[in-house]
């Protein structure tokens, strides 16, 4: 499994909110960025390119899965029609304008382009008052969709659904088995995450959100 070449892809361009460096031991930084041939077997993550502020973002790919950390205002149009219609999970880290406007985006994009059901988002705490307001507002705007539009995901891939752990400050939110993903909550209502894959651990998080870091343990990289 190419994991160290494939994590090593994001470092130069996922921090670009901190304004800061990645940490990987003592491995050097990467100055370009090119997307990949990610294979089902891989770890890899890709920093979300082509917004136009600067916001915490990236799409973990490991397992054959696709999640999402991060929605800043823009994602939708930064993603492979592929990448929104296979996607299995969005973590959000803050409930603030400039990481989740983008939200709803995704979960219009996923939809058209053929999602299976509803989309899961997990966050930090009011994630479940946040969402359900989401799909309560998109409620009569879907129904009509649904019927003059029709698009390739069935209804219920309108909605937004909320991950177990949304009041704890440290569980595991999603777990495949072999791609597990843990959420870890600060004081400051930012959410951190661990995501371990086959031995792999990798934390996200925005910046001012340590408390990931901190338990960490013995992380291969990490990303704020």
């Amino acid at each position: 499994m190419r994991w160290k070449e494939l994590l090593l892809v994001a470092m130069a361009s996922v921090c670009v909110a901190c304004g800061e460096p990645a940490r990987s031991g003592d491995e050097p930084a990467v100055q370009a960025v090119t997307k990949p041939q990610v294979k089902s077997t891989d770890f890899a993550i890709l920093p979300c390119k082509g917004l136009e502020e600067a916001a915490p973002c990236a799409l973990v790919m490991a397992g054959g899965k696709r999640v999402l950390f991060g929605a800043p205002g823009g994602i939708g149009r930064t993603l492979s029609r592929d990448d929104v219609r296979n996607m299995d999970a969005v973590m959000l880290f803050s409930l603030r304008s400039e990481g989740s406007e983008g939200l709803d985006e995704i979960r219009n994009a996923s939809w058209r382009a053929g999602h299976e059901g509803s989309l899961p988002v997990s966050g930090p705490s009011g994630t479940g008052a946040f969402i359900g307001a989401l799909n309560l507002a998109y409620e009569v705007s879907d129904a009509l969709t649904f019927v003059e539009d029709r698009p390739a995901g069935g209804f219920d891939a309108a909605l937004l659904a909320l991950l177990p752990g949304e009041d704890d400050e440290r569980s595991i939110v999603f777990n495949t088995g072999d791609l597990q993903v843990t959420k870890i909550e600060s004081r400051s209502s930012r959410a951190g995450y661990w995501v371990d894959y086959e031995g792999h651990r990798v934390v996200l998080e925005p910046c001012g959100a340590n408390q990931a870091e901190e338990f960490a343990g013995a992380a291969d990289l990490i990303l704020n």
